[in-house]
């Protein structure tokens, strides 16, 4: 679980910082070579994980400083 966080806070950084979750959960996905589907987990994990936040009105994902 830990590996695939530290793919999607890679793939926030990328971005600099800020990404829509869509776009994020996409390309984590094809990163971890898993459907998309299963990514929203991943995604609330990192965020009770203090690594990201999610915006639920803008769809943005934002990483933690």
């Amino acid at each position: 679980m830990k590996a695939l966080i530290e793919i999607l806070v890679d793939v926030v950084k990328a971005h600099g910082g800020t990404v829509s979750q869509r776009e994020a959960m996409r390309e984590a996905a094809t990163k971890a070579e898993m459907s998309v589907s299963e990514m929203p987990y991943i995604v609330n994990s990192a965020v009770a994980d203090h690594r990201i936040t999610a915006d639920l009105r803008s769809g943005k994902l934002e990483l933690v400083v």
